[in-house]
This record gives C-alpha cells, sequence and structure tokens, in this order.
C-alpha cells in the first residue's frame, strides 16, 4: 500500500523522503524524485508530515519505538499521519509519546486495495488535534477521494475502521455460506451473485468479492487473508474493552483462523470461503489449498 501512495504524493508535487526496512522496496521511488533515508528516524528529520503505512501494531512499535525510529527524529510540531489499521489503544498510546516529545498525532487509516491506491481513491477515516489535522489535509486529500474526520481523538479512527473491517469481513462470511448454499443446489454463483447484487445491494464491494471467490481468483492478493485475520482479532479484543458482544465476528475470526491455519494466509481474504464450502462438502473453487506461510501476529 505504502509505494503507491508514496508515487502519488510524488506526482502531486510533494517533496518525499522515503524509508522501507527492506531498503530496494524503497529504491524504486527515488527515480521519480524521492529521497532514500537509511531509517525511520532519518526520514522523520527532513520532514514536516511523516507517513506511516505498516501491517499491524507490532510493526508500528518497531518503527516509531525503535532503535534509529521516527519519533527520534522528528521535530518540534511535526505531525504523524498514522495510516495502519490498528487497535485503538495503540493511536492512545502513540499520542501521548508524541506529546512528550512535542510533536503531533493523527490517526487516518483507510478503506481501499492497492489497486485503489494506486489510483488515488482511497477513502480516509481522520481523527485528531484540529490545527495538526488541517496541515494534513492537503496530503490525505492528494491520496483519496474522499476524507471523514471522526474526532479530535486519534483512536476513534481506529475505531469507526476496525467497524468498517468488520462489515466487509462480515460481508465476505456471509456471501461464502450464500454461496455454499445456492451451488450445493446447482445453481451458478456467479449467476446467483448477478441476480442478488442486482436486487439488493448494487455494490461494488459484493460485485468483486463476489467474482473472486466464485472464481478461485485467490492469488495474488488484493488484501491478505491473514490481514484479515488480525484486523478480526483486533475488532473482538476492541469489543471485549467495551463490553460489546459480536457473534458474527466469532463466526468469521474462526472460519479466517481456520484458513490461516491451512496455510491460506498469503491468499486474499475472500479464500475464506475455501473453509465454508469443505464443511459444505464442496469440492474446492481454487486449484492448491496452500499458500506460502506468513506470520500472523
Amino acid at each position: 500500500m505504502g509505494f503507491p501512495m508514496a508515487r502519488n504524493l510524488l506526482a502531486a508535487g510533494f517533496p518525499l523522503a522515503v524509508h522501507n526496512r527492506t531498503r530496494a522496496k524503497a529504491e524504486p521511488l527515488a527515480a521519480g524524485g524521492a529521497a532514500v533515508a537509511a531509517s525511520a528516524a532519518e526520514a522523520a528529520e527532513r520532514a514536516r508530515i511523516v507517513i506511516t503505512m505498516l501491517a499491524d501494531d507490532q510493526a508500528i512499535d518497531d518503527v516509531v519505538f525503535g532503535e534509529r525510529g521516527l519519533l527520534a527524529g522528528m521535530k518540534p510540531g511535526a505531525i504523524h499521519v498514522g495510516m495502519s489499521t490498528v487497535e485503538p489503544a495503540t493511536s492512545r498510546r502513540l499520542a501521548v509519546a508524541h506529546r512528550a516529545q512535542g510533536s503531533e498525532y493523527l490517526a487516518a487509516p483507510v478503506f481501499g486495495r492497492p489497486e485503489v491506491a494506486a489510483e488515488a481513491k482511497l477513502y480516509v477515516i481522520a481523527a485528531g488535534p484540529p490545527g495538526p489535522l488541517e496541515t494534513a489535509l492537503p496530503v490525505l486529500r492528494a491520496l483519496s477521494r474522499g476524507v471523514s474526520r471522526v474526532g479530535d481523538d486519534p483512536s476513534r479512527a481506529n475505531l469507526v475502521k476496525l467497524a468498517g473491517n468488520f462489515l466487509l469481513a462480515s460481508m465476505l462470511e456471509t456471501l461464502a455460506e450464500a454461496f455454499a448454499l445456492v451451488e450445493k443446489a446447482g445453481l451458478d454463483r456467479l449467476a446467483v451473485l448477478e441476480t442478488l447484487n442486482g436486487a439488493l445491494f448494487a455494490s461494488p464491494v459484493y460485485q468483486t468479492n463476489g467474482e473472486r471467490m466464485s472464481r478461485g481468483a485467490f492469488s495474488p492478493p488484493g488484501f491478505q487473508l491473514a490481514l484479515g485475520l488480525k484486523d478480526i482479532r483486533l475488532v473482538l479484543r476492541t469489543a471485549d474493552q467495551l463490553g460489546v458482544p459480536m457473534p458474527v465476528a466469532g463466526v468469521a475470526y474462526d472460519h479466517f483462523l481456520s484458513a490461516a491455519s491451512r496455510g491460506r494466509g498469503g491468499l486474499d481474504w475472500t479464500a475464506v470461503s475455501e473453509v465454508v464450502r469443505e464443511a459444505a462438502g464442496l469440492a474446492p473453487a481454487w486449484g492448491s489449498s496452500t499458500s506460502d506461510p506468513i506470520n500472523v501476529r
């Protein structure tokens, strides 16, 4: 996700310093005018606004608080825009750390797959202190088709993002169950998808994910199943902290965990449908049931 976002910022005319823990992944951006920094701290030293887009909470901790982390390099008044999907508690902790350092923290997680990021059509959910958020808005708008501001507390943006990812994961779960039902009765899944999406939802989200499921188009992934599992885990952890029962999230979590345990964590998260198919006694939609294993924190 970070690579197309960085490329769009360059195209929009923003001066850019980039850092990736795997340096080779950042090198192609140098041809577009980006400076490649040797560490997160070095990148932060050059910038008024620092953006992070990382896989999970532990990766954020490593990049922000680790040796030569970005917090060590940020100047007073600089703004860290965290665009990763993390739990609200992580945002609260980052906000406290930045205030102690004299810098600012905004949360701005996004909806959209990498191909959407490449078209600068992500949707941003942003929260944080009003002044820094106003300063960061031109950058966020260069990456997106829209920005929703959901409050002054950065953790609110992460809560809204987790709520959205729960809706997406539950949509995948119910699509998988509906497809297993109609296919077991001998109907064509794509034809049923066209009928039901046209009659009920008219949603490109249902259409795109339903087509992936129907065709077994799980590789290359748009969004890895292992990351979906991580997000549902964060939903359930947050729900537990708030005292909110979420039984649908529990069902989805069990199926995502089953899929990841069978080596499918590196596939697109629509591959969760294979668990439902197997339970219904249907043949796999995909030619292989395994993928390169991926570590799930």
